[in-house]
């Protein structure tokens, strides 16, 4: 089964820039830099692979950060000595020059990657930002290429999205309403009912499933916590089972394992069950949960998994990648 995978920020490589002391040397490397955003040098892209700043890099190194930075962007000669001290930190030396953000400033009316994978997993940005401690505002100018990440903040970024950071525009995903129904139809709900449970207007979700509104990461959230929920039917069962729904390609499946119950005392190889065979490797997970039974041998739903999140009611493509 897929698992989630974390990079570093990918970046756009402008030709590297060799000094002598000038510096109209790199002025070369800056000229697209309104255009592609905020600048780094390939120093700083090295620390940060090491989780490093460039003031932390300095302080293992024993130089002043700001000569270090100099150095870094060409505007101050690469000497052996330097040289060897970034050598002796990184294990080998990053050409001189900056590099830009790949896909740069996001404009207005464009919404971003960013903003898009928190929706996926039922949060806004301010969510985002109170989860991994930064500013609200400091997580939006991210999300729109008007700031550089710290490797700490990165790092807490990727672990609340459970995906690699990207600052690039993405397209809002649509609704499927056809998730909401089926889901809706296992309940035996109605809209008026599933509004009830969501804590939103019958209106507000009669626009979101007619497309003609745009839920956000928390309104996704809340209707995800009432819709994927088990059913009272889906809690009975027969026997203890494990039941995993799978997609890869164009195929999909469901796979029930089941032993045991109250039922199955002197049954051959003690009521075990297998329906659907194996799920394939490398396959998504669409959703998985157990069932067992209490001390008085009701039937309930241990836990629930859906790896999708509240991607699961938005059309693809998805930004799950």
């Amino acid at each position: 089964m897929k698992a989630n995978t974390t990079s570093t920020v990918s970046y756009k490589v402008e030709p590297s820039v060799q000094t002598h002391g000038k510096d109209n040397a790199s002025s070369a490397n800056l000229t697209s830099e309104a255009a592609t955003g905020r600048a780094e040098s390939h120093l700083a892209v090295a620390a940060r692979e090491r989780g490093l700043n460039l003031n932390e890099l300095a302080a293992l190194m024993g130089v002043g950060p700001s000569h270090l930075s100099q150095v870094a962007r060409g505007r101050k000669n690469l000497t052996p000595y330097m040289r060897g001290k970034i050598e002796s930190v990184l294990g080998w030396v990053p050409p001189q020059g900056v590099v830009h953000r790949q896909g740069g400033v996001i404009h207005g009316g464009e919404s971003t990657y960013l903003r898009e994978r928190a929706r996926e997993r039922g949060m806004t940005l301010r969510q985002v930002a109170d989860r991994t401690g930064l500013t609200y505002g400091y997580v939006v100018q991210v999300s729109r290429g008007q700031r550089n990440l710290s490797p700490s903040a990165q790092s807490r970024m990727e672990t609340v999205l459970e995906a690699p950071v990207k600052v690039e525009t993405a397209q809002p995903a649509e609704i499927d309403p056809n998730a909401l129904w089926e889901r809706m139809d296992a309940h035996g709900w109605s809209q008026n009912e599933t509004a009830r449970r969501a804590g939103i207007s019958i209106g507000m979700l009669s626009q979101v499933m007619n497309g003609k509104r745009k839920p956000s990461g928390d309104l996704l959230r809340r209707r995800h916590e009432a819709l994927f929920a088990p059913s009272p039917a889906e809690l009975v069962a027969p026997v203890e089972l494990k039941v995993m729904a799978w997609q890869k390609g164009g195929r999909n499946g469901v796979v029930i394992k089941g032993a045991g119950g109250p039922r199955s005392v002197g049954r051959h190889e003690g009521g075990t069950v297998r329906i659907g065979g194996r799920v394939p490797w490398g396959a998504e997970v669409q959703f998985a949960y157990t069932t067992g039974y209490d001390s008085h041998g009701r039937v309930s739903v241990n836990h629930l998994v859906d790896e999708r999140g509240c991607s699961a009611m938005l059309k693809q493509p998805s930004l799950t990648g």
